[in-house]
This record gives C-alpha cells, structure tokens and sequence, in this order.
C-alpha cells in the first residue's frame, strides 16, 4: 500500500486526541462514548479538511499551481481551511466560489476568508454543479493568461483528498483498545469525501468498524454514488483491490433540517448539550446537526448502544458565531443596575 509514500504536506500537529465523553454517553444511555477531536488541527482554527488539504496541497505545487480554487457555502470550513493552507504553502491567490443562503455580515467563516486573503465569487443560491461549472469557466480563462489554476471540489472530495482520512482511520485504529476496535463511527457527511476516506481506512485499518454519515446538505442519493466513486478512486491511488458501489455507504438523511445552511431545532439542541455536559464546541450547520442524528439514534435504541461509539468532531466552531440571533433566547442573563 502506497499510503505512506504519496506527496503530502504537514499543515497540522497530528494525532488529533481522542476524547471519552462519559456524561453525553450517560445521558444517551450509550456504554462508552469517544469524541475524535479534529477539531483540534491547528490550521486556520482548525477542522477536518486539514487533512484532505495536507494531499491537496501538495498537489497542486506537485503540477506547479499558483492559484487554488474550491467552492462551497457561506459557512463552509473547507473554504476557510483552503484560504489558509494555500496561505501556508505560499500559493497567494485563493478563490472562492460561495453558493447558498444570501447574508448580510461578514462574520464567522466569512469573515475568516476575508482575514486570510481569498477572493470570493458569491453565487446566491448556486448548486454545486453550478459552482464547479463556474470554477471549470474561470480555470481555462486562468490558463489563458498564462496561470496554473488547481480546482479543488467541493469539501475536497476528490480520491486525493479522501486520502486525509484513510490516513486518520489508521491513526484512529492505533489508539483505540482491542475491545474497542469495532465501533460505530459518526460525522457529518456534506460532499462525501470524508466519508469516502473514512469507509476506505475502515476496510483497511478497522474492519469490524461500521461508518455513519449523518447528512447536512440533503437526501442520500445525492451522496452516495460519489462517496462509492471517490472510496475506489483512492483505493486505486494506494495500489490496494478495494472496490465500493453504493450498498457499502451509509447516510442517513433525516437531519438536515430544512437546507444546508440553515439551522435546524434538534441541531442546536446537540450543540447545547454537548457543550454542557463535555464542554466541547459543535457548530450548528456541520456537528449539531450530525450529533442530533446520533442523539437521536442513541434514544430510540436505533443503534447497538453497548457498542462503542465515536464521533468524528470535523470541526466548525467558528461558524457557530454567525448564528448570535439563533442561540441568544437561550441566554441566562441578569442586567443589573
């Protein structure tokens, strides 16, 4: 297997900690309980396409690119952590083509983009194929003028990417005890390449471990076929015979809520559990939503809850601060005079 020798750039102190989380697991009646911190890279605030980035990265200087280019949402972590590793590599121009709900402040991720230098195309309620379409446009213009423009997919979801965390199952497997060794491992799944990353370095590294994309963009099908299609494109990359088709990944979708983007009730009441009973940070469009799937599955018995359980935290803290009007009803405040 070719893991170790394909090009990659260090942009965080890795392992990431493992966490127990012992009053959550009480409270969701679950025996034992992990919380995978990938929130704590320290790229850029930090997150879980850190490590698509660290292949991504070196990539691109691989093919000798001076600009990078991705798309997402307003809020998106990827666009903020490729905004930083392009910083980091020294590649100085980054775009970035947002598509989704319109806003009007510059706060959370978008003001992170701001600070870091990228430049941003906003496509107000743009599909991703209507992103990747005008970042396919505006790369053969950059060719044109003589550039080499590297166009990353949404979530860095591509076989390169999904290198990161075939990568992180392995460092998971090394710091899990063999009775732990055959979880039940949930995250939230918003372009599919982690989870593509994932189901591949659990066939690899923990075969008795079952993967659960909790989605917060939108129905499964939508994910599926390029979660199958990008788990077997890395699969090629490190020389190993592992093929995926659609029945060996698993999304569930009824947790999203009303869009991606948008807040949903049960994902804010996960980001206030979790943070008061573990004082762990969630964010309410990535890890609020996929922890009240989890949540959700725990109490309805929906899942095995003497079984191990770990939640892959992909990070999204900063975005939690776009959302000040969302949670302020929730304030115990006393104004004294």
């Amino acid at each position: 297997m070719k893991l170790d020798s394909m090009p990659r750039i260090s942009l965080s102190a890795l392992p990431t900690p493992l966490d127990e989380a012992p009053r959550l697991a009480r409270a969701l009646g679950l025996r034992k309980l992990y919380i995978k911190r990938d929130d704590c890279t320290t790229l850029g605030m930090g997150g879980n396409k850190v490590r698509k980035l660290e292949f991504l990265m070196a990539d691109a200087l691989a093919k000798g690119a001076n600009v990078v280019m991705t798309d997402g949402g307003p809020q998106s972590n990827h666009a903020r952590l490729t905004a930083a590793a392009a910083r980091k590599v020294g590649i100085e121009r980054c775009i970035l083509f947002l598509g989704g709900p319109s806003f009007e402040r510059f706060d959370g991720n978008l003001l992170l983009d701001v600070v870091l230098g990228a430049e941003i195309r906003f496509m107000p309620d743009a599909t991703v194929q209507d992103m990747e379409d005008a970042m396919a446009a505006e790369a053969e213009k950059l060719r044109g003028e003589s550039q080499t423009p590297y166009v990353i997919p949404i979530g860095g979801s591509s076989p390169v990417g999904a290198l990161g965390y075939v990568s992180a199952i392995r460092e998971l497997a090394t710091q899990l005890s063999d009775e732990d060794k055959a979880p039940l491992i949930f995250f939230a799944v918003g372009s599919a390449g982690t989870l593509a990353g994932a189901a591949l370095g659990c066939r690899l590294f923990l075969p008795e471990a079952e993967v659960v994309g909790v989605s917060v963009t939108g129905k499964a099908h939508s994910w599926l076929e390029r979660a199958a299609r990008v788990a077997s494109g890395a699969a090629e990359l490190l020389g190993v015979d592992e093929k995926f088709d659609q029945s060996d990944i698993r999304i569930e979708d009824s947790y999203f809520g009303l869009r991606y983007g948008v807040p949903s009730e049960a994902g804010n009441a996960a980001v206030i559990e979790v943070a008061q009973t573990e004082a762990i940070i969630l964010d309410p469009v990535y890890t609020g939503k996929a922890m009240s799937g989890l949540i959700d599955m725990a109490r309805r018995k929906l899942i095995d809850t003497d079984r191990t359980v770990i939640f892959l935290h992909t990070g999204g803290a900063p975005s939690l601060f776009a959302f000040e009007e969302t949670f302020r009803g929730m304030a115990k405040m006393e104004i004294m005079n």
